[in-house]
């Protein structure tokens, strides 16, 4: 019997309200499959026990509560058939259907609107993912005043490092 190909999915969200207090988005969720079915899945960023991913329907739907700030939580999934069918999200903030079809060409962006809230599916890639990064990268400005440039680092679980500002002096 052929061994299945697993094609791993990763559905992410993330964003805020608004700036300052009260900017907590509240994600209730789920997720289902159609023409195809998980054989595993694994929480991204789920940092707060009392808000975990279920598995409301074996292989084929999921479901959660999670809250954002500007950050990002997902769930990972690996598929019994490489890039089949039509999953299914539905959220309090966005909802629609992703053909995994279209995977291939890249990710699939669901706007919600606010600071950054939205909802992406793309593919996970197949071998095992870098551990180092190397960025070369131009900044220009008018001058004039300070600017401040700030480094965000997002690791492949979700978890995020950040630095001060560094000020580019005209």
């Amino acid at each position: 019997m052929p061994r299945p190909i697993l094609a791993g999915v990763r559905v992410l969200w993330q964003g805020a309200e608004y700036r300052g207090r009260g900017r907590e988005t509240h994600w209730q969720a789920a997720l289902s499959l159609d023409g195809n079915r998980f054989l595993r899945f694994a929480p991204v960023n789920f940092l707060n026990p009392e808000r975990q991913v279920r598995e409301t329907t074996p292989g084929r739907a999921l479901a959660w509560s999670s809250v954002t700030t500007g950050n990002l939580a997902g769930v990972d999934l690996w598929l019994a058939q490489e890039l089949r069918g039509t999953m299914r999200l539905k959220t309090n903030v966005v909802w629609g259907e992703v053909d995994l079809r279209t995977l291939e060409d890249g990710a699939v962006i669901l706007e919600g609107g606010g600071l950054g809230r939205r909802m992406s599916v793309y593919r996970l890639p197949e071998d095992d993912w870098s551990r180092h990064v190397k960025v070369d990268h131009s900044v220009s400005f008018a001058g004039g005043a300070d600017l401040p440039v700030y480094l965000r680092v997002t690791q492949s679980d979700g978890h995020q490092a950040w630095t001060s500002p560094i000020y580019l002096i005209a």
